[in-house]
């Protein structure tokens, strides 16, 4: 079971007041399983049984363009699976032929099952992600978006599709409730009808539910597509919708325009002053030891670098930035000594490499704030995409998460533990609201039309 969630008990408490929070260095990889393609989310069910999520390649059915590609085509075809590695370490398929879009003919970028996760009866729920314009799923979504209104910035670079031209797709962009024995689906919640009707963040009508965390009876999604973070009542009778924010910065993060060339409308706000906002692009969801929701996210473009975010939503629904500085995250989770673990699926920014190959990196946060680089850039942590705890309580991290059969799912070994100050105050740091810590920024100026087609499909 995914180990995103977990009670702060007094004993811990005590503990690490006394002892102090360790700080961790020297890890090895060690790969449990690889031939994943698009290789996503990681997680455990309850016998221990390791899960990781392959949205798959795509395949030659119908096209939509995509704003997670910056307007290059996603096609569809039933090339997802879960893929199931028992405690023996034997990988099969469950779910095969499982619906998916992705680019054509790289198969990269793939969006389809995206996460599995187990409640406290063993009941497993199964995410599912689309990456575009929602209406263009099916045709009832497509009769349904009709309804709506389309920004007029989308209709200019990724409009509606006509009715012969939908994705036929009908299985994303949803929560099930999954029988793994029979393969049946059971929808809770609909994503491409929410966003269509609702638009929770205001701007595009897009939708990509990224990443799932089930807590008691709650679900809690963060839609990457439409910028929000979900709770859902696993029974489907209630849902909240959170928008997170956009991040205003100056325009001169932009890399220089070729002579000629334009950004393509709605790829980014200009504001007035000199400034620009970027969409949050939501990824990575954790139920903290104080019960708030927080919420890493990867930035939309141009993607700079150490300008992440993560949030923090509480009881009152509002989400606040509670640490910054960070760069792509792609997941996040608590340990049971109550530190955060961000993984970054690159420490640069994903324009200045290959997308299957950029330096992830994973990082710790203790309770006092301190961070720590577990695993650093250039030590086998390369596009990473989904984090667990194992019921050995070591840490798991899909790896290589572009591409067709690049994925693999790695433990961190190795471990050293060094004690170092702790206190009180410190291990009360995660119950606050709007904590910062300030990084150095780097900047990096590009060539636009070297860039524009390097887009990662979040």
């Amino acid at each position: 079971m995914k180990l995103k969630s977990f009670a702060l008990t007094s004993l811990t408490f005590c503990f690490a007041a006394i002892c102090g929070t360790p700080s961790v260095q020297a890890a090895s990889l060690t790969t449990i399983v690889d031939g994943v393609s698009n290789a996503r989310a990681v997680s455990f069910g309850p016998d221990g049984t390791l899960y990781v999520a392959e949205p798959g390649i795509g395949g030659n059915g119908e096209c939509q363009a995509s704003p997670s590609t910056l307007f290059d085509p996603i096609c569809a075809g039933n090339t997802g699976s879960l893929v199931k590695v028992t405690p023996g370490g034997q990988p099969q398929r469950l779910l095969t032929n499982f619906q998916s879009l992705a680019e054509q003919p790289s198969g990269n970028q793939g969006a389809g099952i995206q996460d599995i996760q187990f409640d406290s009866l063993g009941n497993a729920y199964l995410l599912t992600g689309f990456a575009g314009y929602p209406g263009n799923r099916d045709l009832e979504t497509l009769t349904l978006g009709g309804n709506f209104p389309v920004p007029p910035q989308q209709l200019a670079t990724f409009p509606p599709s006509t009715p012969d031209k939908v994705l036929n797709t009908p299985l994303l962009a949803q929560l099930f409730k999954v029988d793994l024995n029979t393969g049946e689906l059971d929808s809770i919640f609909d994503f491409a009808k929410y966003e269509i009707t609702n638009n929770p963040d205001g701007g595009d009508v897009v939708t990509n539910p990224f990443d799932l965390t089930i807590d008691g009876d709650t679900a809690y999604v963060v839609d990457g597509g439409g910028n929000a973070a979900y709770k859902i009542k696993l029974d489907g009778t209630e849902s909240e919708a959170i928008g997170i924010p956009k991040k205003v910065l100056s325009a001169s993060i932009l890399p220089p325009l070729p002579p000629g060339l334009e950004l393509p409308p709605g790829l980014i706000d200009i504001l007035p002053g000199g400034n620009i906002a970027l969409q949050s692009v939501s990824t990575g969801g954790a139920i903290g030891p104080d019960g708030a929701l927080y919420v890493g996210e990867y930035t939309g473009f141009p993607y700079p670098d150490g300008e992440s975010r993560i949030f923090r939503i509480g009881e009152d629904g509002n989400p606040e930035v509670f640490l910054d500085g960070f760069t792509h995250i792609t997941d996040l989770t608590f340990d049971e000594q109550g530190n955060l673990l961000v993984l970054q699926f690159s420490d640069a920014s994903q324009l200045t490499g290959d997308l299957r190959f950029l330096p992830g990196s994973l990082i710790q946060v203790a309770p006092d704030l301190t961070r720590t680089t577990l695993v650093a850039a250039g030590e086998g942590l390369e596009s990473a995409a989904g984090i667990d705890i194992g019921p050995d309580g070591k840490i798991y991290i899909t790896k290589r998460g572009v591409g067709p059969e690049l994925g693999s799912v790695v433990r961190v070994d190795g471990l050293v533990k060094v004690p170092e100050p702790g206190s009180i105050l410190g291990l009360l740091a995660l119950a606050s609201v709007g904590a910062t810590s300030a990084i150095a920024k780097r900047k990096r100026q590009h060539n636009l039309g070297e860039l524009l087609p390097k887009a990662e499909i979040v």
